[in-house]
């Protein structure tokens, strides 16, 4: 019998799932756990806080949600029990002593929405905004873009007459969110984040040097016309600024924008199709994503691929992890961890599409409980999950895909042993790509897509704790060769020809 299903004879939950307001224990069973890192996970972390604040579980969990960056770096400085990321430790985290004894722990997925505030030109507000991969790239990318650049009005016609400016807002933290929309951005738009990065590197002398080699970045530049705001919350109350949002848009986690009551776009995927960052669409694109690896072993966390064929999938979508110490962590505070995290990773999905994002599949809860039970001082799998839990979802079943994205950077697909909002998924034919620079000849290669991009799926072998005391951090480009690589193999080629499609819209070859 599965862990998932072995657990379920554990503790009995009463009651509904709470408002996200943090609620303190009358008395807490154990010691006070701080937590700090990831903003795109921080509704659902703050909704597991204050349900597992409740008998029967009275355990008081803080949590600073200041970016992916902040959990990385306080977590290996020892001031915080657990931190939380939206990717793995990078290059430039140093990762010693004690604290490279460690898990990660996936509890989170979902969508990065692009959050936008606009009216057209009647003063009617516009909420079925749809934006090809190419100009959302553009918008946060160039100096000089307005609303009704041709590239938004070949799929919004009534923006014709909105000759505004466009307001960007970025991340002004070490963002995870970031990190994985750059990433984005140079898988299928290569071309427009190439130009960024000349750009910027003419006029902006301290960026970090990942950014100038072309790679992902969790800092994004500011200046020109991108404002910054701090963390999920500070871009989201940006754009929801009845005066200063005004033509604003963001990038940040689906669920912040329905918590204001303002509109994501729709983003077009691979196959054409225009799709919302809803939980069936982020769980089918999370399908395209395979495990990472270090020394030869999966650890815990997913290289994304942004260029899945499926017509349901919703791109950029992505996980967030707890990182979670292994060794050397007091057995009190590990089991207060553990029992936290046992919740958050099976009842506590339960409330993720209300909040907008999507339920973590059965394989990815099986591979967190296995993570779970490394930390010191875990209950034992009899009291780690909660009776009365929903099953979690399959994972995705993924369908092949048609032609390939809009635009001179489209990326058609291929497949990839999917992770859905967890692993395990079929994998998917790739497609033609559309017209334009960056794609094969219709047709061409579709096979090899499809070869190169399946990978072994995360259901194999039981994840390492990702680390010794000599840690080998992987290299943080290697999920960005990953997509990069998939989408050079796959998309359209230079002068290629249309490829056939599945998508709802002629694809835009502007």
């Amino acid at each position: 019998m599965r862990l998932y299903q072995r657990c379920l004879v554990g503790l009995v939950l009463t009651g509904v799932v709470s408002a996200v307001t943090p609620v303190s224990p009358a008395v807490a069973e154990g010691p006070t756990i701080t937590g700090g890192g990831s903003s795109f996970a921080a509704l659902e972390i703050d909704q597991w806080r204050a349900d597992v604040a409740r008998r029967p579980f009275n355990l008081k969990i803080n949590y600073q949600s200041l970016g992916s960056t902040f959990g990385r770096t306080q977590y290996l400085a020892g001031t915080l029990d657990f931190g939380a990321s939206d990717i793995p430790f990078q290059r430039s985290d140093v990762v010693q002593g004690p604290r490279a004894n460690f898990a990660y722990v996936p509890v989170s997925a979902g969508g990065i929405g692009f959050m936008y505030n606009l009216q057209d030109s009647s003063g009617r507000k516009v909420t079925d905004l749809k934006l090809t991969r190419r100009a959302v790239c553009r918008m946060f990318t160039e100096d000089v873009m307005k609303w009704n650049d041709p590239d938004i009005v070949a799929h919004n016609p009534r923006l014709a007459g909105v000759n505004r400016d466009i307001k960007p807002i970025v991340r002004q933290d070490g963002s995870g969110t970031s990190y994985v929309f750059s990433q984005y951005c140079i898988g299928v738009a290569k071309g427009v984040w190439d130009a960024f990065v000349r750009a910027q590197t003419l006029t902006n002398p301290g960026l970090p040097p990942e950014f100038k080699n072309g790679e992902p970045t969790s800092l994004w530049p500011g200046g020109g016309r991108r404002s910054a705001g701090l963390a999920a919350d500070g871009v989201a109350n940006a754009v929801a600024d009845p005066v200063n949002g005004k033509d604003a848009i963001t990038y940040n986690e689906a669920g912040f924008a329905k918590e204001r009551g303002f509109p994501n776009a729709s983003v077009q995927n691979a196959s054409g199709r225009f799709t919302a960052p809803e939980e069936e669409a982020v769980t089918v694109a999370l399908g395209y994503a395979s495990p990472n690896r270090v020394g030869g072993n999966e650890d815990g966390t997913f290289a994304l691929n942004y260029s899945g064929p499926d017509p349901r999938a919703y791109f950029p979508s992505t996980y967030s992890y707890v990182i979670a110490q292994t060794a050397g962590f007091p057995a009190d505070k590990g089991q207060v961890l553990a029992r936290f995290l046992c919740y958050a990773v099976t009842k506590g999905q339960e409330i993720a599409p209300r909040l907008e994002y999507a339920r973590l599949s059965s394989v990815l809860v099986e591979l967190a409980l296995r993570q779970i039970a490394k930390i010191p001082g875990f209950p034992g799998e009899q009291n780690c999950a909660v009776a009365g839990a929903a099953p979690p979802p399959p994972p995705p079943e993924l369908t092949d895909g048609g032609g390939g994205a809009d635009g001179p950077d489209g990326a058609g697909g291929g497949g990839a042993d999917g992770a859905g909002s967890g692993p395990g998924g079929e994998s998917g034919a790739g497609g033609a790509g559309g017209d334009g620079v960056a794609g094969s000849e219709a047709g061409a290669d579709d096979a090899a897509c499809a070869t190169t991009t399946t990978q072994p799926p995360a259901t194999t072998g039981d994840p390492p704790s990702s680390s010794t005391s000599t840690t080998a951090v992987p290299d943080p480009t290697t999920p960005t060769t990953l997509a990069t690589t998939e989408a050079d193999a796959c998309v359209a080629g230079e002068n290629g020809e249309d490829g056939g499609g599945s998508g709802e819209t002629a694809l835009d070859t502007a």
